[in-house]
């Protein structure tokens, strides 16, 4: 089945839309953004780029079709960098905000 996202106004598969939302993934990923962090799509991928697409930890480069957890810091909201999935897990397991 195909729906219409209310905000690129893009007709996608229902696999296409975030769960409990009207929007597709892509809007709901960068509403989360703005919302969650303060940092727009193109600032994530400023970043991404500047970290060669790299976890600023391991250093591991993840594949081109996943994300970067953005590292921030949970009382300032100041962003540290990006991180990937095992590095940004052990930091939540070690309390560190």
């Amino acid at each position: 089945m195909l729906k219409k996202c209310p905000r690129c106004n893009k007709i996608l598969p229902d696999s296409m839309f975030a769960p409990k939302t009207r929007h597709c993934k892509i809007c709901r990923r960068d509403y989360d953004w703005q919302y969650k962090y303060g940092i727009s799509p193109e600032q994530y991928f400023e970043l991404y780029q500047q970290q060669e697409g790299k976890c600023k930890i391991c250093g591991e480069k993840i594949n081109e079709d996943e994300y970067l957890c953005i590292d921030h810091d949970k009382e300032t909201g100041e962003i540290r960098g990006l991180l990937c999935k095992k590095c940004n897990l052990g930091l939540g397991h070690f309390k560190d905000s």
